[in-house]
Order: C-alpha cells, then sequence, then structure tokens
C-alpha cells in the first residue's frame, strides 16, 4: 500500500476540538448488584436520591465543559444503575435539571435505560412528558430461570408486560439481552430471539456474559461454583443471533447492537466515533478538547467532593497525538462500516497506514480487518476478536 502523505503530528493544544454536542447522565441507584455487575452503582439506597440530585444539578452548574447554558445536544442519554427506580417525582425532577442545562435540538435522541420491573404507566408518562423518546430496556433473558441466575429483579411476565407498555408509548426502543450463560444450551439462546422477535423491537443489544475482577460471578467461577460457558458455544450463539436478526430486517452496524433501517443508537455512535461528549454523576467520564475525565465511581465521594464545593474527577487523560490515533482507529473499528482514516489524520496529524501500518497489515492476513486508501473495517470473522484488534492497535 503506498499511504497519504503524512501530516505533522499535533499537539492536543493544536487541534480544534469539535464542541460537545452529546451528553450521558450516570444514575447510580439499583434495588441490588447483580453478580455480573461492576458499574459504578449504589444497591438499596433510595434514600440518597435527593441528595444525588442536589449534587447532579450542582456538578452540572459549575462545569467548566459548558460553554454555554443550556447547552444544545443533539444525544443526551441517562443511564445506570436503574434510573427507572426513581419514584415518578424524583424522574420528574431529574428531567427537569436537565431541561434546564440542555436544550436539544428538533430531532435530538433521548435515551434513558431502564428495567421492566417498577417501569410503570405513570413513570412512562413523565418520560413522554419532558421529551425522551427513546428507551433502552433490560431485558437479558425471557427465561425466569436464567433471570434468578442472573439475580434480575424482574420476571419474565413482567418483561413482556414492560416491553408491550413502553411499545405503546415510545415509537423507538431498544432490549438488550445477554448470551452464553452457564448452563445455557444454544436451543435455549434461539428460543430466547425468537421471543424477542415477537415484539419487532425497533433496536436490539446482544452481549455475552463477561466475567468482571471483582464481581460476584468472578468469585464464584474461581470456587468453581460457575462454570464459564466454553468458547466454542458461545461462538456458535454469536454468529447465529447476526445471521438470524439480520435475517429479520436488522442491520448488524457495530459488535453487540443491531437495528432497524434508521433506528441505529446515536448516541453510542459518538463514542464509536471518537467525536467529543460530556457525562455527569459518579464514575462517569467525559471526553473533551481531547482529553478524558473520568469522576470518582463512590457515589458517596462523589457527592461530598461537590458539596464541599470540590471537583468531582477522579483521574485525567492526557492522551498524545498518536496515542489518540491508535484509539480512535480501535474504536472506530467495531463500526461494521469502519472508519474513514482522513479524520483521524485531520486531527492527529498522524496517517494510521504508516502508524499501525505492521498491524494492520498483520491483521488483514488473519481476515479480521479490511481497508483501502480510505476506509479501515472490520470483517465478519474480526466480530469475533474486536477486542483482541482494539489490543493490537493500542
Amino acid at each position: 500500500m503506498s499511504p497519504p502523505t503524512t501530516h505533522p503530528a499535533k499537539s492536543a493544544n493544536q487541534i480544534a476540538w469539535p464542541e460537545p454536542r452529546a451528553a450521558y447522565i450516570h444514575v447510580p441507584f439499583c434495588r441490588h448488584r447483580c453478580g455480573y455487575c461492576d458499574f459504578a452503582i449504589i444497591a438499596g439506597r433510595s434514600e440518597l436520591v435527593p441528595r444525588y440530585l442536589a449534587a447532579l444539578r450542582r456538578e452540572i452548574e459549575s462545569s467548566a465543559w459548558l460553554n454555554r447554558r443550556p447547552h444544545s445536544v443533539d444525544t443526551l442519554y441517562i443511564g445506570g444503575g436503574t434510573p427507572t427506580l426513581l419514584s415518578a417525582a424524583e424522574l420528574r425532577e431529574l428531567l427537569q435539571i436537565l431541561n434546564e442545562q440542555f436544550e436539544r435540538t428538533p430531532t435530538a435522541e433521548y435515551t434513558i435505560e431502564a428495567n421492566p420491573d417498577g417501569l410503570t404507566e405513570e413513570k412512562l408518562e413523565v418520560l413522554q412528558e419532558f421529551g425522551v423518546n427513546r428507551i433502552s430496556l433490560g431485558v437479558q433473558t425471557f427465561f425466569d430461570e436464567q433471570l434468578v441466575q442472573l439475580e434480575r429483579t424482574h420476571t419474565a411476565v413482567e418483561t413482556v408486560r414492560a416491553i408491550e407498555s413502553v411499545r405503546d408509548h415510545f415509537e423507538n426502543y431498544s432490549i438488550d439481552l445477554i448470551f452464553a450463560l452457564p448452563g445455557q444450551s444454544l436451543e435455549q439462546w434461539k428460543q430466547i430471539l425468537r421471543k424477542a422477535m415477537e415484539f419487532e423491537p425497533p433496536h436490539i443489544s446482544t452481549y455475552a456474559l463477561t466475567f468482571e475482577k471483582g464481581t460476584r460471578f468472578w468469585g464464584d467461577r474461581d470456587k468453581g461454583l460457575l462454570t464459564q460457558t466454553d468458547t466454542g458455544i458461545e461462538v456458535e450463539m454469536y454468529r447465529f443471533a447476526a445471521q438470524f436478526l439480520q435475517d429479520h430486517g436488522y442491520q448488524h452496524y457495530e459488535v453487540s447492537n443491531f437495528a432497524r433501517p434508521g433506528m441505529k443508537s446515536r448516541h453510542n455512535a459518538t463514542y464509536w466515533s471518537g467525536r467529543p461528549f460530556l457525562a455527569f454523576g459518579p464514575g462517569a467520564a467525559s471526553f473533551v478538547n481531547g482529553q478524558r475525565h473520568t469522576n470518582h465511581r463512590s457515589s458517596f465521594t462523589w457527592m461530598k467532593r461537590l458539596e464541599a464545593g470540590e471537583s468531582p474527577v477522579a483521574s485525567s487523560d492526557d492522551l498524545s497525538p498518536e496515542e489518540r490515533a491508535r484509539e480512535l482507529l480501535a474504536i472506530g473499528l467495531r463500526q461494521r462500516d469502519g472508519l474513514p482514516v482522513q479524520p483521524i489524520q485531520d486531527m492527529t496529524g498522524f496517517d494510521v497506514f504508516e502508524l499501525c501500518g505492521t498491524e494492520l497489515n498483520d491483521l488483514a492476513a488473519r481476515k479480521w480487518i479490511g481497508f483501502d486508501r480510505e476506509r479501515v473495517w472490520i470483517t465478519p470473522e474480526g466480530l469475533l476478536f474486536a477486542d483482541e484488534i482494539a489490543a493490537e492497535l493500542i
């Protein structure tokens, strides 16, 4: 390959980073911590919601990253935790805070994560009233025994009711499913996908169960109490889901995500494309002006620091242009359409074909990626090795 001419590498302060047009809000509350979860959550402490809301307002109001208020955004995403664990009145207060601080463009995508249990008609009406237009529903499975195994707090019956209620209120919604549970068969996974198709959701995310260090599942696996699914079976499950969903009209647009035409997650695309974004709440990480700033994971530390008038940020990184170019390439390759290389060069001054030529040629030889002079993309085979691809490039 004859790569384009390389521009001189740029320092962070030479890059004209665009203004963030996306914002994430982390709501840390859950009924309890599931055995596989390593997110920044706080379980069984709903009495702390008023204190959290006051701290969140203070964090957003004092943010140095907001150039003006209300700050205009194209996507707004409320995640957790379980945001819909809040009462209808608390949800109303949360959404009012966000309405005061963020101005959504006319076509903005406004998402909230929800669990099937506790998702009442009143809460759905509050979400509608404040302009939320997309629900991400944590279904995980339609088998009660698997929901118990995952330590979810809803039943299969509640799941079906929740999906039906969401469909009645929102045109755009997504369901999350988990596969490769200990003891789960390929046939059970097929049944879960077939059940999902009964509702024809606009968007589906499928994730293999992972054993994260520090979680109860990690410890139980090491003690022999849980057996991780054989890699071969996990690969079969992934491949079946990809083909099955594409056969049913879904576009496989990212490693774990499938959407009907026009229903891709625009907010998540911000992350995968390397565009700047704002984030607020415990454990939330912003990417602004080429720097990543991560808040304290502890909800208590996060609140205490804000109450004391201090910054909630626990760490900041300022990657070099070369490191940023590698990261943009690695993250962008999660998208099935791949990514154009010129924007990376424009932002960092690095031509990825010269910077990562050896790695790219090696990955292409394994048939995990493909590329031409303008784009790099992941192959169907490479989808099985997305994490390994990212590790090699970074």
